[in-house]
């Protein structure tokens, strides 16, 4: 949760009558369920002594869906989830770990949710295996500072033939079947407002290129 159906107690519907629409108040009373979820989770591990030394992550999988009668779900975002725009792919991403991450503090750079098995595995000791290649990095020392620059050159989503890639400060969005393109610079235009996919052509290409191989490479895999 949240999640469709959307459907929460009285109590907490009743606890957020500040809230007039009833579609939000109902989704607000979720976010207070799962808040207060949480909150029993880290209260149990805070009294068993294993809070310093747990690592909770706290993310989604994907951005709020445009079905739910929630227009502002996504703010300042464009898009949904099952799309690749920013209100489909960005997404809260908490680490909570006090013996290993300082408090406080915020990362920039773009990390994925399949940096979690890798910085995991740094975590508690365990060897990534060496038979194949680990998408996912280890975050600990980026988040840091020991390790500077960025985790990831390229990060890259896929829907069949919806396809989209992030290089640097700029994305673009392929839909196959119908030729669309969007190609925005995240850096100047992080809520996607404006598509330079027929002015930038060089880039657009370049980031193709990229696809390409960024394909060729997943039909290699066993």
């Amino acid at each position: 949760a949240p999640h469709s159906p959307l459907q929460a107690t009285r109590e907490d519907y009743e606890a957020l009558s500040h809230i007039e629409n009833h579609t939000l108040r109902v989704y607000g009373a979720m976010i207070r369920s799962l808040d207060r979820g949480i909150g029993r989770v880290l209260d149990a591990l805070k009294k068993n002594g294993l809070e310093e030394n747990t690592i909770v992550v706290f993310t989604s999988d994907n951005g709020g869906a445009g079905y739910l009668g929630l227009p502002n779900i996504n703010k300042p975002y464009r898009g949904w989830k099952m799309t690749f725009f920013e209100g489909g792919v960005n997404v809260p991403f908490f680490i909570k770990w006090p013996a290993g991450i300082p408090k406080g503090m915020t990362y920039e750079n773009p990390v994925m949710q399949l940096d979690i098995f890798a910085t995991v595995a740094a975590a508690t000791g365990t060897p990534l295996p060496a038979d194949r290649k680990i998408d996912g990095v280890n975050l600990v020392p980026y988040v840091t500072g020991k390790i500077k620059g960025v985790p990831h050159d390229t990060l890259f989503w896929h829907d069949g033939g919806y396809q989209s890639i992030m290089a640097g400060a700029w994305k673009l969005q392929v839909v196959e079947q119908t030729q669309q393109k969007w190609l925005f610079n995240m850096k100047n235009d992080p809520t996607e407002q404006v598509n330079l996919a027929k002015t930038q052509l060089g880039k657009v290409e370049a980031l193709q290129v990229l696809l390409a191989q960024y394909n060729q490479n997943e039909k290699r895999k066993p």
